[in-house]
């Protein structure tokens, strides 16, 4: 997944949800400089964000069943890395599955910007 600085990016998680198994946490983590920190965590007691500087910055559907997606807003430069979607769920007969998905993301700074100015067809030059 690419990303504009100071744009914002979706990181694609999504499962289809199946019966008689309950989401009971939801983790993002990112992966950076060889060392991985829990950005996001959804419990039984809400929406935890753990690492400060992500804070007022991403957020997780909360209402669309089956879609885990982080959105991460105003990206900067060192959110670049490796984002791990790690889900947990609890069967009927108690047992825990987990499943995991890990994305790279790269945050780039617009290269071309868009070209605001108009060329006159040559034609129009007195």
């Amino acid at each position: 997944v690419t990303g504009t600085w100071m744009g914002s990016t979706t990181v694609p998680c999504t499962y289809v949800p199946s019966e008689g198994f309950t989401q009971q946490t939801l983790r993002w983590s990112v992966e950076r400089d060889s060392s991985t920190s829990t950005i996001f965590q959804r419990d039984g007691s809400g929406d935890h964000i753990l690492l400060s500087k992500f804070r007022g910055r991403v957020s997780v559907p909360k209402y669309s069943p089956g879609d885990a997606s982080l959105l991460i807003q105003n990206l900067e430069m060192p959110d670049s890395g490796h984002y791990t979607c790690q889900v947990v769920w609890r069967s009927t007969d108690n047992s825990l599955i987990t499943k995991e998905v890990t994305t790279t993301v790269k945050v780039v700074k617009e290269v071309n910007p868009p070209c605001s100015s108009w060329e006159l067809p040559s034609s129009l030059h007195q």
